[in-house]
């Protein structure tokens, strides 16, 4: 079992009491919940869980939740007597908790990466931290990438482009080639 560094809130709760919230409207899919247990084995507990309500109703932190008790069921890691690091969202009303919950989830997907920086940051850890498993970064959203594309390219024939695509399950390609399909792009999977 590893040992992680848990961040201190001064508030805890066991990690049995906390309650996903039975509408949260967010899915974490297998990969994701892969690349958060590797980032809590990587660098330790650091962002706590939004409870709401004396009945510990999780406001934030859905994937966080389901990959600690995957981690405990895995035997990885164990929870700190004192319970899961939380912080308390009793003073949100009802409808702010769940305007809260879906605004937390959203916002982070609604900005780019600056392309350079992210290449010159991870270049420059690549060779202390191992990255795979951890998250996947994309470079430049599938929209950029088409619109980079020159007319002619070096595919599988004149105004073609081959472009390799990396996925890490079935699920991820499938999920990646409805994407690639949805800008109007002609995709096939193509075998290791």
């Amino acid at each position: 079992m590893k040992e992680i560094v848990w961040v201190n809130t001064g508030m805890n709760m066991p990690l049995e009491a906390l309650r996903p919230h039975p509408r949260n409207p967010k899915v974490h899919t297998k990969d994701q919940l892969r690349h958060i247990k590797n980032s809590i084995l990587e660098f330790g507990f650091l962002d706590p869980i939004g409870v709401w309500g004396e009945i510990g109703q999780v406001v934030e932190g859905h994937g966080r939740l389901e990959a600690l008790r995957e981690l405990v069921r895995e035997k990885k890691i164990a929870i700190p007597e004192a319970g899961v690091p939380v912080l308390r969202l009793d003073h949100l009303t009802s409808a702010q908790r769940d305007a809260y919950m879906i605004e937390h989830n959203q916002a982070t997907m609604e900005t780019p990466w600056e392309t350079e920086t992210l290449e010159e940051i991870l270049a420059g850890i690549s060779e202390t931290i191992d990255m795979e498993g951890l998250f996947d970064i994309p470079i430049a959203s599938m929209e950029e990438l088409v619109a980079d594309m020159p007319e002619e390219g070096g595919g599988d024939g004149p105004g073609t482009l081959s472009l390799i695509v990396p996925c890490s399950t079935q699920e991820d390609m499938e999920e990646k080639r409805q994407a690639i399909e949805a800008l109007g792009i002609v995709c096939k999977a193509m075998g290791r």
